[in-house]
């Protein structure tokens, strides 16, 4: 690697030319030494009628991850608080500037904080929260399939809200310091 800024990220596109699917490849070096051993990100994004959506594999642990447009929307407003973005930058920032979720099983208190910023209906049904980098993602999981539907920001919570969430923070902190150390 030929670079005195770290971290390094070297993506590879591709598009489909039938559905003109994207396809994603991000090879990160956290630090020089990494260069022969990157972390490896493939992620995407595809339309539907309802909009876009994006996808990430994580290899390693054999998890297909799906993120709804209604997703994205609120991560361009609620994290990134810019209107100026495409639809295809604020996918490509969200999964750069991401490193990871570590889940658990949603119980009445995670509910309750969600359902304070977002409506309760049939199309926010959810059964896992997620802590990450970038904040808390809500999602239903299916099999080896997670759905993410939604995401709220740390800082939108108040002070019993991040009681709350304290646990699964420091679980997913936990959980990166082992596997990007």
């Amino acid at each position: 690697m030929n670079s005195r800024h770290f971290p390094l990220t070297k993506s590879y596109d591709w598009i489909s030319r039938e559905k003109k699917n994207l396809f994603i490849v991000d090879f990160t070096a956290r630090k020089r030494s990494d260069w022969d051993k990157p972390i490896l990100r493939i992620y995407g994004a595809y339309y539907r009628q309802e909009g876009n959506y994006a996808f990430s594999v994580t290899v390693d642990k054999g998890i297909l991850s799906i993120y709804a447009p209604h997703f994205f929307s609120r991560y361009k407003e609620r994290i990134l608080k810019d209107t100026f973005l495409s639809k295809e930058e604020v996918i490509r920032h969200y999964f750069r500037n991401d490193w990871g979720f570590m889940g658990t099983v949603v119980n009445r208190k995670f509910e309750n904080v969600l359902f304070s910023f977002e409506d309760k209906s049939e199309n926010n049904e959810i059964d896992f929260v997620a802590a990450t980098s970038l904040g808390y993602c809500f999602g239903i999981k299916q099999g080896k399939v997670n759905i993410i539907k939604t995401i709220i920001s740390h800082e939108m919570l108040f002070y019993d809200q991040k009681e709350v969430f304290a646990d699964l923070r420091r679980a997913f902190n936990e959980a990166n310091r082992e596997r990007y150390s």
